[in-house]
């Protein structure tokens, strides 16, 4: 382990050597130097020289550890600053010192573009940037925390995020407690979630956004929380307005726009939709004095917003007014551009240019748009029927895309040979959006899928909450999610409850306990497949009954590894009976996939010669590039169980060539392990240290105890130089 230590800081050093440039090697660099030490700018002499300081001292070791940790993200992030961003000089060179900080302020009142702005302020000094809009990861009131956790340790680069709770938990300390980031944790609610989420080291930026200050959040911290009212400057208010209608017509009614700007207590969205108004009623004279007036009428701050949302939807072209009534009842807390065209039943340029021109919608970091909650709530929140269907129908048949893309290209009757659906399958479309893939898509649309299926479930579309749960296995299968597809699956059975389908029921209750086998949750698991068990009863359904002992077979080949005696004996019998029964019903695909599971688990029970005899005779489906590299992964494992690391080598970059085609991303660990495994069968002790270390860094990384194994593996191999 410690030669992959000093590999790893070479890696990292010796690109800066000439100028110590990189920000992550100026650190390591600056380090040694603190320590009175002059390291060698050669990289093999470096490599040589931290090796042998690492070896000496078990204390420097440990400390080099923690700083690769540190600087394993880019050195550079690409930042664009906000462009209607104004004031707040005096609070933006506070929070860009490290620290966690805490910005409350109500709708409108600036927070979301004063944390862009600290971003870019920040740009140079951090090594990496997470944002999360917490608002986008809520069931209710009930935050999807162990999804937040995983999305922060993606932005900041940490490799192989674990799906386990307890294992993300401790991922998550172990991250933030030694990079050097900036974290933007929008809309937080309460001092709990702050709790949860704020594990940070000394070089750490921590911003907190919340709309309500509450007791228990300004009880738990400890510093002077930033409240955000209105803008501080004058000059800077005018700005915000004049950047809608134009200087020259405030120029001319300065002591209305001055009595303007301080009945909206100079509050930046006020601001906005007052400038929108006021452009749409250029070369009026005293337009500004007649917006004064009616705020004046409106009485407090409250109606005055009111009254100014009013105004801005009552200006708006009929059509636009009409498009922003069908948007504010859009179940999610934002939408893309293609969405709000199908919401609309039309392209949506016109209507979104129209109101973000306005001030009643704004256009997120990443590019989505979202109406604000104070609009929502003048218009009620209400969509009419015929939109929601034509929304729900796009949606469908787009995450559908994902669901078909799932099948073998070549099968024909898909009913009987292609993914096990228990609901009808989506219609084929024409992919609309060329050089994304369907799964790609949908994982940037999954955080909406809770918030879309509740509405479709009150609206009465079962049907189409069904399919679009079944269309999520694929984003399961293909990148995780686990915690998020547990979520929707229990509305997924719920619908097919409503609608009698006992079959699709069944399928989901067996879905949630695979879910839970592979989070590690035993008796969650074994009470779904408890009540799969029941409901499957005198279905007389071989398909779905074969589908159920795979999962089942994978939970107590889970409890196994866990250290349950007897369970790879159970796990053998339930597959062969799936086994039996795919041979019964001539079903190709399920025996194949059976067949490759059984396998596994006869390599697990020490019979690798077996195991390879059965993976001998499958065939697996054209087209279905997955499942046909996890065939030669598993032989690749018989072979290396055997001893042959030539023949497992070439299976091995067979399974990778099918992996990269299939568009999998979560078996690069796995991968890895398996050419360690080769390199060292056949004799090349430094390839295997290259790849175990590889894989021991990511896991270091990552603060995953997975790490201990494979420092094991490295310490096994014989010592370097």
């Amino acid at each position: 382990m410690l030669e992959v230590l000093a590999a790893e800081a070479v890696r990292v050093m010796a690109p800066g050597v000439a100028t110590v440039a990189g920000g992550s090697a100026r650190r390591l660099w600056q380090l040694f130097r603190d320590r009175s030490e002059r390291p060698p700018a050669e990289p093999e002499a470096l490599r040589r020289f931290i090796l042998r300081k690492a070896r000496q001292d078990r204390e420097f070791a440990a400390w080099l550890a923690q700083e690769l940790v540190a600087v394993e993200s880019v050195d550079a992030v690409a930042v664009v600053a906000p462009s209607l961003f104004v004031d707040r000089e005096k609070v933006r060179q506070r929070l860009t010192a490290p620290g966690v900080w805490v910005v409350a302020g109500v709708h409108g009142s600036g927070k979301t573009l004063l944390s862009e702005q600290i971003a870019y302020d920040v740009r140079n000094d951090v090594a990496s940037i997470a944002t999360v809009d917490l608002d986008l990861f809520r069931d209710g009131a009930v935050l999807r925390l162990v999804e937040v956790q995983q999305e922060v340790l993606r932005q900041l680069g940490v490799p192989h995020v674990d799906d386990t709770a307890p294992i993300v938990a401790d991922q998550y300390r172990r991250a933030l407690r030694h990079r050097c980031f900036l974290l933007i944790l929008d809309n937080v609610a309460g001092a709990a979630e702050a709790e949860a989420l704020v594990h940070t080291g000394e070089r750490a930026i921590v911003l907190l956004t919340t709309r309500l200050l509450s007791q228990d959040l300004r009880a738990w911290y400890a510093g002077e929380p930033v409240v955000l009212y209105g803008l501080d400057d004058a000059v800077a208010a005018e700005r915000v307005v004049a950047g809608r209608c134009g200087a020259e017509m405030l120029a001319a009614e300065p002591e209305a726009v001055r009595e303007l700007i301080a009945r909206c207590d100079a509050i930046p969205s006020i601001l906005a939709q007052a400038g929108g108004w006021l452009a749409r009623s250029k070369g009026r004279p005293g337009a500004v004095a007649e917006l004064v007036g009616r705020f004046r009428a409106a009485g407090d701050l409250g109606a005055i917003l009111e009254t100014s949302i009013g105004l801005a939807v009552d200006a708006l072209d009929p059509a636009v007014a009409a498009g922003l009534r069908v948007l504010a009842g859009h179940p999610g807390a934002d939408i893309s551009d293609a969405g709000a065209g199908a919401l609309l039943g039309r392209p949506a340029d016109d209507v979104v240019d129209a109101l973000l021109d306005a001030g009643l919608m704004a256009r997120g970091p990443a590019g989505r748009l979202g109406l604000l909650w104070s609009v929502r709530r003048h218009l009620g929140f209400a969509t009419e029927d015929a939109a929601v269907e034509r929304y729900l129908g796009w949606f469908r048949d787009l995450a559908g895309a994902a669901d078909l893309a799932m099948d073998p290209v070549t099968v024909i009757d898909r009913a009987r040979d292609g993914r096990l659906r228990r609901y009808p399958a989506p219609p084929e479309i024409v992919w609309p959006f060329p050089g994304t893939r369907p799964v790609d898509w949908l994982q940037g649309e999954a955080h909406l899928v809770p918030d879309l299926l509740r509405e479709a479930q009150r609206r009465g579309y079962h049907v189409e909450v069904v399919q679009i749960c079944g269309a999520m296995e694929a984003l399961l299968t293909l990148r995780g999610h686990h915690w998020l597809c547990l979520t929707v699956n229990e509305l997924g059975i719920a619908s097919a409850e409503a609608l009698g389908w006992r079959a699709a029921v069944v399928r989901l209750h067996a879905l949630q306990g695979r879910i839970y086998t592979l989070l590690g949750v035993v008796d969650r698991a074994a009470a779904a497949f408890g009540n799969a068990g029941e409901l499957i009863t005198g279905l007389e359904d071989g398909r779905l009954e074969s589908s159920v002992l795979e999962f089942r077979a994978g939970l107590f080949l889970t409890t196994a590894r866990l250290g349950s005696t007897g369970d790879l004996v159970e796990a053998e019998s339930l597959l062969r009976r799936a086994v039996a029964i795919d041979r019964g019903l001539g079903l190709a695909r399920p025996l194949g996939l059976h067949q490759r599971m059984l396998a596994n688990v006869l390599i697990e029970s020490g019979r690798p010669a077996e195991a390879l005899a059965l993976l001998s005779g499958i065939v697996a489906p054209a087209g279905d590039s997955r499942n046909a590299s996890r065939v030669h992964l598993v032989s690749a494992k018989a072979l290396i169980a055997l001893g042959d690391g030539p023949g497992a080598g070439a299976e091995l970059r067979r399974a990778e060539e099918l992996t990269t085609a299939s568009g999998a991303t979560q078996y690069h660990l796995e991968l890895a392990d398996l050419h360690g495994h080769v390199a060292r069968l056949t004799g090349d002790i430094e390839g295997a240290r290259r790849w175990w270390g590889w894989v021991a860094m990511r896991y270091i990384g990552a603060g995953n105890p997975r790490r201990d194994h494979y420092i094991a593996l490295l310490n096994s191999l014989p010592s370097g130089s």
